[in-house]
């Protein structure tokens, strides 16, 4: 049998989940990033994007990929696995280097300023706290 863990403090579960929120709000949006990038108009997207009909297909699938990265660290952070956090870590990092390099003005302010917020949010010592042991 495991061994008992101690009880969940409610500020390490509030950790977490303003980790998941946000890594849950980030896999939205990139996932409508890579809608917009196919050259559907997305209202709001098309003030800081190609808008229109223009496709970038790089960039649409380098933004799908990023939302299934964000869905995969949703789930596995909801889930209080160490994998799920880790995923974060590299999701966010990658997206933080994507978005700087090379910059593009209002959309990679956007996108390092929701980075940086994601890796504070996974380094709360709460969030770390609050996941299951590992099992090796």
């Amino acid at each position: 049998m495991p061994p008992r863990s101690a009880p969940l403090r409610p500020r390490d579960r509030a950790s977490r989940n303003a980790a998941v929120s946000l890594l849950a709000v980030l896999a939205l949006g990139t996932a409508l990033m890579s809608l917009a990038h196919t050259g559907v108009a997305v209202p709001l997207l098309d003030a800081i994007g190609p808008g229109g009909d223009t496709v970038v297909v790089q960039a649409a699938v380098g933004f799908a990929v990023a939302a299934a990265g964000f869905a995969a660290a949703t789930v596995g952070l909801r889930r209080a696995r160490r994998w799920g956090w880790a995923l974060g870590l590299v999701v966010l990092t990658a997206t933080l280097f994507a978005a700087a390099v090379p910059f593009r003005g209002p959309g990679s302010v956007l996108g390092i300023s929701l980075a940086v917020a994601g890796l504070l949010a996974l380094a709360m010592p709460g969030t770390r706290a609050s996941l299951k042991p590992s099992t090796d």
